[in-house]
């Protein structure tokens, strides 16, 4: 059934132009597939539509009978075309994207207005989560995420580092007793992130030791910037990105935590559906990101 209705667009455009070359042109087929598919027709209903030589086509009777349901067809069709290529003029300029709201306020914000800068006539929809967006089910062009992704269909590629400390606040760290090994803080309250699992993994900047390190948040979140100020009023420790805490470090309203004891950075992805075109405003809005960081840590 579904054949059959290709089959009669191609006999309606051949009859309209009155060669099955020209009807091919037309549907920018070959002349050959052209012809093949009014011979399946023909063959399908058991009947000639036209009648054809080396110098003219003419309609038969059957062909002439068939001809105003293959006309609705074809106008169906270039109708539906037509409205669609209007629609995607209209759109090929716009993006939806989600990203962190922790980047809000850092370098990444910067080359995202610098992109929408570049593009006057780009219209963007922005999602500032620091949750994960389904963005197959948003309809998200393109997701900006931090940490490791898990295996799927999505398309990835890796934008920069974000590196991050062991933070919290003097008068917390002045209630505790030296603390000398990451295994020290199993024992300390966390301020943990909804999104992240309660673990840590350390290595020493000297000796290049590794520790691994589990524990239990005491107050969970959904906002790293909400993790960061609840360890500057005393709750407990955080691990924000360093471009959030350094401001705070350098006042001493916060203190690292073990700063011989580095935290592995994490890295951070643009995400995107396999079927967007590579011509298309979202690959340009990553391949500028990807230039502009160049793999190199979120200041």
């Amino acid at each position: 059934m579904i054949d059959d209705i290709r089959y009669l667009i191609v006999f309606a455009k051949i009859a309209e132009v009155g060669s099955i070359s020209g009807g091919a042109k037309a549907l920018n087929l070959s002349t050959a597939t052209a012809s093949q598919h009014l011979a399946r027709l023909e063959h399908n209903l058991d009947t000639a539509l036209l009648y054809r030589n080396t110098r003219k086509l003419s309609l038969s009777p059957a062909g002439a009978e068939l001809l105003g349901t293959a006309q609705a067809m074809l106008a169906l069709y270039e109708k539906g075309v037509i409205e669609f290529k209007q629609r995607a003029v209209s759109t090929q300029q716009s993006l939806r994207i989600s990203m962190p709201a922790l980047f809000i306020n850092s370098a990444f914000s910067q080359h995202l207005a610098r992109f929408i800068r570049d593009h006057p006539d780009l219209r963007m929809s922005i999602s500032c989560d620091d949750s994960r967006h389904d963005i197959i089910a948003d309809g998200i062009d393109v997701a900006f995420r931090i940490g490791d992704l898990p295996d799927s269909s999505l398309k990835a590629r890796h934008l920069f580092l974000l590196p991050r400390r062991v933070v919290a606040s003097p008068a917390y760290l002045a209630q505790h007793g030296p603390l000398q090994h990451p295994g020290d803080l199993a024992s300390l309250d966390w301020i943990g992130l909804s999104m992240r699992p309660d673990a840590r993994q350390f290595h020493h900047r000297h000796t290049g030791e590794q520790a691994a390190l589990s524990y239990t948040s005491r107050v969970r979140v959904d906002s790293v910037e909400a993790s960061h100020r609840l360890a500057l009023l005393g709750v407990g420790l955080a691990a924000p990105p360093d471009f959030l805490c350094a401001g705070a470090l350098a006042s001493g309203a916060l203190l690292a935590v073990l700063p011989d004891w580095a935290l592995e950075p994490l890295k951070v992805y643009a995400v995107w559906p396999p079927n967007i075109a590579t011509s298309s405003l979202a690959y340009r809005l990553i391949n500028t990101l990807y230039n502009a960081f160049n793999g190199q840590a979120l200041a």
